[in-house]
């Protein structure tokens, strides 16, 4: 009888110790406290840890976007406008993986579209490091890459964003 116990506690041990544990990687791109995507027109900050997103722009008289300009630069009917834009967990995540890839693997283009149209700043801030990638002077900038599109598809459903 303590021959057939000692014989399964041999294969108990056997067989859970031959187990390896899993190195679980996590992806990069959930590490990240703050995104920033920046127009010529807007800034959108989206923090991780906030339930909404700012959302800045600045518009003349007739409520058409205008360049982000020096206070000293604005017309006197210049309105500057922050609104709150609320985005869920897989919307704010879908965007960290959208930065991310497009910070890490940017694309080239050969397009110059004169009068600098098309400027796009994209940023990832983990606490300790900002990865960017900046787009100038690309015209449509969500035709840079598939992820520059999907980052343009998934805000524009929030709120209205300038191409340029």
């Amino acid at each position: 009888m303590s021959g057939i116990k000692l014989l399964l506690l041999s294969l108990i041990l056997c067989t859970s110790c031959s187990k390896k544990q899993k190195n679980t990687v996590r992806e990069p791109y959930r590490n990240w406290g703050t995104l920033e995507i920046k127009t010529r027109y807007q800034t959108l900050t989206i923090s991780k840890f906030s339930d909404s997103a700012e959302y800045y722009y600045i518009t003349d008289s007739k409520g058409e976007f205008k360049t982000f300009t020096e206070p000293k630069y604005q017309a006197e009917n210049d309105k500057q406008e922050k609104q709150k834009i609320f985005f869920t967990k897989a919307e704010k995540d879908s965007l960290s993986k959208y930065i991310y890839e497009s910070v890490t693997q940017p694309k080239f283009t050969n397009v110059l579209a004169t009068d600098y149209v098309g400027n796009v700043v994209l940023k990832l801030d983990t606490g300790n490091m900002n990865l960017v990638c900046e787009y100038y002077s690309v015209g449509d900038w969500t035709t840079v890459s598939e992820n520059t599109k999907k980052i343009y598809d998934l805000i524009s459903k929030k709120i209205k964003i300038s191409k340029q």
